[in-house]
């Protein structure tokens, strides 16, 4: 009997991995840009970029990306339900960003990465 789950099964296909390879990339990518943008840039600039309710979205972002990555890097079964979480963090985030201003590199990667977990997510529902 195969210990391959099902989930897995519909992930094992050369263009799957591909995706798979290209969205552990882009949460990585995404984790990044978060972290420094919030560390350096927020922290620098002050006021509405440091709010709390701001600050938190985007380390949680930070950190959803990184565990994400390490869902799919550990071929997790649950990969594609962390890629769902991380695409409507991202979203957000990246919604937030635009909001504030002054964010540009930090919002399209945010775009991106969600768009790039989307997909993810989307695979085991085929």
């Amino acid at each position: 009997m195969s210990s391959i789950q099902p989930e897995q099964r519909k992930t094992s296909t050369p263009s799957s991995f591909q995706s798979m390879k290209s969205c552990i990339e882009m949460c990585n990518r995404c984790a990044g840009v978060c972290w420094k943008t919030a560390m350096n840039q927020c922290l620098e600039m002050g006021g509405r970029h440091v709010e709390p309710e701001h600050f938190r979205l985007m380390v949680n972002c930070a950190e959803m990306c990184q565990l994400s990555a390490s869902f799919m890097l550990s071929s997790s079964r649950f990969h594609t339900r962390t890629c769902e979480v991380c695409a409507e963090i991202c979203e957000a985030c990246a919604m937030d960003c635009e909001s504030i201003g002054d964010m540009e590199e930090c919002a399209s990667t945010c775009r991106e990465c969600a768009e790039s977990c989307r997909q993810m997510a989307s695979m085991a529902m085929h």
